[in-house]
């Protein structure tokens, strides 16, 4: 029972690549501005412009 509790208390330390992390950033970006789509927070011109966005490779850095 011990044990179980003990590495239920160990985090997990995950490590990605610089290219991964991108990667998921974009994707975690995409998926915010689809919901504020979805909720009519944006337009749909507005989600396109937004997604094209994420390919400009100075986005990728501030990322």
């Amino acid at each position: 029972m011990k044990d179980n509790k003990e590495k239920q208390n160990k985090s997990v330390n995950i490590e990605l690549s610089a290219e991964d992390k991108i990667a998921f950033i974009k994707a975690m970006k995409i998926g915010y501005y689809k919901e504020f789509h979805k909720q009519g927070l944006i337009t749909d011109r507005q989600l396109e412009m937004l997604i094209a966005l994420q390919d400009r490779p100075d986005i990728k850095e501030t990322a």
